[in-house]
């Protein structure tokens, strides 16, 4: 079944340098989930399996666009964005045609803020990894767009288990691909926006520029994702491999 859902994928199929591969259908990572009627939400509980759902909105983002109701899977909210002032990265609904090129910059440089903080001391994500070594049924975690705050956690999980950094990078990048509808809608939707289109596709796509400000932040803190992993996850060896027994092949 296709979801109503922007950015809606499965993490699986990376190899580590041990062979070993993301198992198939436990992890899966996306956008809103404030578009998707009773059947898909019935689908994605008794199909996919999916046990819990992790939302990185703020409350103000989840109150414009409330996550549809779901019967089974438990749901929790827990901003994975800690700057003063927060005002989420739905820049899909914070862009207007007439915003200058001064106001273009002081929203990607919030982005990049957001970037340089959202690694460390971040309670969403070290409840993410709780909810994942619980195992309970099938994981689903999203933020508004699923690329920003939902990216990083998603290269933090291929971290854990043992993915090279540039898959971690690679399946970061995916998000293009899968937002490439959406970003054309709003372009039809706003046509004066194509006039500032330099900008805003900054906004509404990843730049692999901050992937790589995620790692080398955390590279400039530790001296290794494990000590990373312990000191921000709170992750130890005995933890990172019951990860690695859950979900890899």
């Amino acid at each position: 079944m296709k979801l109503n859902i922007n950015n809606f994928r499965e993490l699986s199929g990376y190899t580590n340098q041990n062979g070993q591969t993301i198992k198939s259908g436990k992890i899966f990572r996306g956008a809103a989930l404030n578009r998707i009627t009773d059947e898909e939400a019935t689908y994605m509980e008794d199909t996919l399996g999916i046990r819990y759902i992790l939302d990185y909105r703020d409350e103000e983002e989840a109150k414009m666009t409330p996550d549809h109701h779901f019967s089974k899977a438990v749901y929790e909210r827990i901003s994975a964005l800690h700057i003063d002032e927060s005002e989420g990265f739905d820049f899909g609904e914070m862009l207007s045609d007439e915003m200058s090129a001064k106001q273009f910059k002081a929203m990607l440089d919030y982005l990049k803020l957001g970037y340089k903080y959202m690694p460390f001391n971040n309670a969403a994500y070290k409840r993410l990894f709780e909810i994942l070594l619980e195992n309970n049924g099938h994981v689903y975690f999203h933020c508004s767009a699923g690329k920003d705050r939902t990216g990083i956690s998603a290269f933090l999980i291929m971290m854990v288990l043992g993915m090279s950094e540039e898959d971690g990078v690679k399946e970061y990048m995916k998000s293009n691909d899968y937002l490439k509808s959406y970003v054309a809608h709003f372009y039809e939707e706003h046509p004066d926006a194509l006039k500032a289109k330099e900008f805003i596709d900054k906004l509404l796509f990843v730049q692999e520029e901050n992937i790589r400000l995620v790692i080398k932040n955390i590279h400039e803190k530790y001296p290794s994702y494990e000590e990373y992993f312990e000191k921000e996850l709170n992750l130890d060896q005995n933890k990172i491999a019951q990860l690695k027994e859950i979900y890899l092949d």
